[in-house]
């Protein structure tokens, strides 16, 4: 498994009820990668020299000569069949109506909608392909929750994040980050009973407000509830992530994945058998490979993240590969089959997973077979084009994180003006209403005007 930690800078926006001190402050961070150091500020990036040897540092006739892969890797090629007998992948029980599976080509969980029948039957995909699917989703969810990644069913989970000074924080799906664990303090003072409290929902605040009722029936609870603040809660440290990609099982949902578009383009699983032979056989790594030894992404674009699976069918050779990209930031290389017959073709599918707009992008399939043979023996990894894959990624996201975490801000305060002048959500100021309406508004928005001057422009690169 490949890990890279990577640190930005953040501020998140916390519910309490007493008003606190203002975030003016940005968060120095810092960032790593592979043993890598680099300084991380909103607009400025210093990279230091990468002293860690890449593949194309390499002597490429040593390299293949002391390479023994037995799966034959310098092309591939396609051939339909349609009228093939629908079995599992795994099993190779047949496929009916009853029990497809009907998976998804990409992973839902990270922002996929295209399904393919007659692949996996439910069995099979319930012991297998959902725990690949689910290890993948753990390592991407940062950038899920970063962009809004929205499922069919449920959420992004939370993800806890940590700071320098040993702070955890929330990052929750709306793009906010909130504590960990509330803060609530009960304090005894001359017979009266003091409270103080900060909770990291308005829900959380109002189940606490609650319980305090239960206990304390003399509490006013409605005007609390009414007295529920929402402001900026300044951290004074780093806030750090680490990234890790790759490994047995997140892999394997990528061969998954590769398997599945070459169903979807009418290519039989079982005719896939490298791929399916890695999906069996979880001792054996070879079938897949991180890919980082160059770009093949053609006018790659540099101000959205995407997904992306584009399969490759060369006829004179007779094997078949895939490369597959989740966010810019995970590139993986797959072996499928060394014995395909027919045209030659190449297929892409991409994909923004925000706004779930498909994208006319094109791969550069001229790979050198040298390239080929280093990758699927572990060699895949250019230290340096790791680090920028990484790091453009991660600027995209958080600048994407940023802006939501804006709108959302923006709405709550709206909704909180518009709640204390007694006006419905969605509701419109009455004439009478309309001072003291933009009088509040300049002064919620005072705040957000501060956050607004922290969010981090688009990467220039």
């Amino acid at each position: 498994m490949v890990c890279c930690s990577l640190e930005n800078n953040d501020v998140g926006w916390f519910s309490r009820r007493q008003s606190a001190y203002q975030c003016t402050t940005p968060i120095t961070a810092s960032q790593s990668c592979g043993g890598l150091l680099a300084r991380i500020r909103p607009t400025i990036l210093q990279i230091p020299p990468i002293h860690a040897p890449s593949f194309m540092a390499l002597r490429r006739d040593t390299l293949v000569e002391a390479v023994e892969f037995p799966i034959h890797l310098e092309s591939i090629e396609r051939y339909f069949t349609m009228t093939d007998r629908r079995e599992c992948a795994f099993c190779a029980s047949e496929i009916t109506e009853i029990n497809d599976s009907k998976e998804h080509v990409i992973p839902n969980s990270i922002g996929g909608r295209k399904k393919v029948r007659g692949f996996i039957c439910i069995t099979c995909n319930s012991s297998f392909g959902q725990s690949w699917d689910a290890k993948l989703a753990e390592q991407l969810n940062w950038f899920s929750l970063a962009v809004g990644i929205e499922r069919e069913q449920g959420s992004c989970p939370a993800k806890i994040v940590h700071t320098v000074d040993g702070t955890e924080l929330r990052l929750r799906a709306d793009g906010t980050m909130t504590r960990k664990e509330p803060f609530f303090q009960k304090t005894e003072s001359d017979g009266k009973v003091n409270i103080r409290m900060l909770a990291s929902t308005k829900r959380e605040a109002q189940q606490r407000l609650k319980g305090i009722k239960k206990e304390h029936p003399g509490f006013d609870l409605e005007g609390e509830l009414k007295n529920l603040e929402r402001t900026a809660f300044k951290v004074n440290s780093a806030l750090q992530h680490r990234l890790e990609l790759g490994g047995s099982e997140a892999g394997r949902s990528v061969v998954k994945t590769a398997i599945a578009q070459c169903v979807r383009l009418g290519i039989a699983a079982h005719r896939c058998e490298i791929g399916i032979y890695t999906l069996k056989t979880p001792t054996d790594d070879r079938g897949f490979a991180l890919f980082y030894i160059r770009d093949v992404v053609i006018d790659r674009p540099q101000t959205d993240l995407f997904h992306l699976v584009s399969i490759r069918g060369d006829s004179e050779k007779g094997t078949l590969l895939a490369y597959v990209e989740y966010f810019g930031a995970m590139r993986v290389m797959v072996n499928l089959s060394s014995k395909f017959e027919g045209d030659s073709f190449i297929s892409v599918y991409a994909f923004n997973p925000q706004s779930r707009e498909e994208l006319n992008l094109s791969v550069n399939w001229d790979i050198p077979a040298t390239e080929l043979h280093a990758a699927f023996n572990g060699f895949g990894l250019d230290a340096n084009n790791f680090y920028l894959a990484c790091r453009n990624a991660t600027a995209i996201a958080y600048h994407m994180q940023k802006m939501r975490e804006r709108h959302h801000v923006h709405r709550e305060e709206l909704s909180a003006v518009l709640s204390q002048l007694g006006i419905p959500p969605g509701g419109i100021p009455e004439p009478k209403d309309r001072d003291q309406f933009n009088s509040l508004m300049e002064e919620k928005l005072g705040s957000l005007s501060e956050f607004i001057k922290k969010i981090p422009p688009m990467p220039d690169d």
